[in-house]
């Protein structure tokens, strides 16, 4: 091991630890529900201060999330960490939407779940499934819906 990989100045090998902390990966990040509910708070805050531009955060929102977590929570997640999870959430209430406005999905505030028939599961499962469209068309796509005898697009 030669000195100018461990001098701390990112000039190490690619792939080998020692190079800029951006290319490292760091170390795993546990959520807590306690976490969640600050972060997105945090998140929901920055959207009212105008901290976010279109699709995206700005750094200080980013910067205000860390804080919030290492104020209230001792808790110390990178930036990536806290990008995952918003991509994480972003995703998964894509999903719950596409269920919410699907007639055939029906949600029972009672249990918190969503129910349908077996062939809607089915149906929305072989959907969900599908190759994405060439014609880079939002999901679900015309053509998808074709499949499933739908005629109607959903947003």
């Amino acid at each position: 091991m030669s000195e100018d990989e461990y001098s701390g100045t990112g000039a190490g090998r690619a792939g080998d630890g020692s190079g800029p902390s951006y290319h490292r990966k760091g170390p795993r990040f546990s959520w807590t529900p306690a976490y969640e509910a600050t972060f997105f708070r945090s998140l929901c805050e920055s959207v009212q201060l105008g901290l976010k531009d279109n699709h995206s955060f700005k750094q200080e929102a980013w910067d205000r999330a860390m804080q919030a977590l290492q104020d209230r929570h001792g808790a110390y997640p990178n930036k990536g960490h806290l990008i995952n999870k918003s991509d994480n959430a972003r995703k998964k209430f894509r999903l719950w939407r596409g269920l919410r406005e699907d007639p055939e999905f029906l949600y029972n505030p009672a249990t918190k779940s969503v129910t349908a028939s077996e062939e809607a599961w089915r149906t929305h499962i072989e959907v969900s499934r599908a190759p994405p469209s060439r014609n880079n068309c939002s999901f679900p796509c015309p053509s998808q819906l074709a499949r499933t005898g739908r005629n109607q697009r959903r947003s």
